[in-house]
């Protein structure tokens, strides 16, 4: 309690992510429901004009990323040709479930389409479409929405079976089906997962767990238990 007391006065709005998003909306910049800023101490958001930046629902701020709705090269300007300032400030515009990877940069004039996914690193200086993908400096599309869905379900289960060989490697011992926390609809049914705290934590997140369980339901896993699908990890080629 005290060490928490401590990091709300050294910190203030940015001792937490609620917190942090809280403390923007104050300030006038329009957020939606279930948005998450997971590391505020890392993260800059432009308060120039905070109500030039609008935040959809279900949007996903990793560390390290900067939003700014201004810029400052028009000193340059003012200095060279007779004191003329032009002025900088443009509207960004995040829309709804968007993953923004770990030191993006969003410059001033973007708009972020619905679904969409950002890679790390990128430097994002033009509008990005909704139900695609992004990365680069300057980022460009890498590929739409449903490609990447495609290309993730096709590497679930090569993924989880490395891990277990690596668990196995590292640690010399098979790995606890917790480890497997984003992998378990592999092997897991509906039922089974919801009586588990950390496979149910997951269908909790992005507030649709409903859906996931009626698409758990549908779809059968792979494999029929936690056994088989270690036996199928370790089986010799």
């Amino acid at each position: 309690m005290l060490k928490r007391c401590f990091r709300k006065i050294l910190l203030r709005e940015k001792a937490d992510p609620q917190a942090f998003v809280s403390y923007l909306r104050q300030q006038g910049m329009q957020i939606g429901k279930d948005v998450n800023i997971y590391s505020p101490q890392d993260t800059l958001i432009d308060l120039t004009a905070p109500w030039l930046i609008s935040i959809g629902d279900h949007v996903n701020n990793t560390r390290g990323v900067i939003i700014l709705s201004h810029e400052y090269s028009w000193a340059v300007l003012k200095r060279k040709y007779s004191g003329r300032i032009l002025g900088a400030q443009s509207p960004v515009v995040i829309g709804n479930n968007v993953f923004i990877g770990m030191n993006t940069i969003i410059t001033r004039g973007v708009t972020v389409g619905d679904n969409v996914i950002i890679g790390a690193g990128s430097v994002v200086t033009h509008d990005c479409e909704s139900d695609s993908v992004y990365a680069g400096n300057p980022a460009r599309k890498i590929m739409t929405l449903e490609a990447f869905y495609k290309k993730r379900e096709e590497k679930q289960f090569q993924e989880a079976k490395k891990m277990a060989l690596w668990y196995k490697n590292v640690r010399g011992q098979t790995p606890p089906e917790e480890v497997f926390k984003e992998y378990f609809m592999l092997f897991s049914g509906a039922e089974t997962a919801l009586e588990k705290d950390y496979f149910r934590e997951q269908l909790e997140l992005c507030l649709n767990c409903e859906e996931s369980l009626l698409y758990m339901k549908a779809n059968p896993p792979m494999f029929k238990d936690y056994e088989s699908f270690l036996r199928e990890c370790y089986k010799e080629d």
